[in-house]
């Protein structure tokens, strides 16, 4: 006799899972290609050098910059979220904030990173609406958007 809603649970972990494999494969395949660039440059300045001796640092996962990782320090996303929403002349949604903080850092705009940064300022929204600093001002579907309180 099966459970419908453990199984259900069960299959949607399955693809979280999947989703994280997916997105760390080609996070690999993002970084090597970056690390080959820099070899060549490398060999570029200094032919010498046997790159084979170089080590690799140790990248904790706070100290990472993508994939769930932390991309601000802690309470920048408070601080970023708070300034586009007082310059803001109409509501904000997750994604409008977020185009803008990746443009004025100069961040690369992938798939992946804007996801992961949407999800984290909609977190920073949610910890900020809690404290009475912004609040929920319109539903359009699921885009939640936001003003200053």
């Amino acid at each position: 006799m099966t459970e419908s809603h453990v199984v259900s649970g069960l299959v949607a972990k399955h693809s979280e899972l999947a989703g994280i494999i997916q997105f760390h494969r080609s996070e690999i395949e993002r970084v090597s290609a970056d690390l080959k660039h820099l070899d060549a440059t490398i060999k570029l300045f200094a032919p010498e050098t046997d790159l084979r001796s170089l080590g690799a640092k140790r990248v904790t996962r706070s100290s990472a910059s993508v994939g769930g990782f932390k991309h601000f320090k802690n309470k920048e996303s408070h601080t970023l979220v708070l300034d586009q929403l007082r310059v803001a002349t109409e509501p904000l949604s997750a994604p409008m904030i977020c185009a803008a903080i990746m443009a004025d850092r100069g961040m690369e705009d992938t798939k992946e990173l804007r996801i992961s940064i949407q999800r984290t300022l909609t977190g920073t929204l949610r910890r900020l609406e809690k404290r009475g600093l912004v609040k929920e001002v319109e539903r359009a579907g699921l885009t939640v958007f936001w003003q200053i309180a």
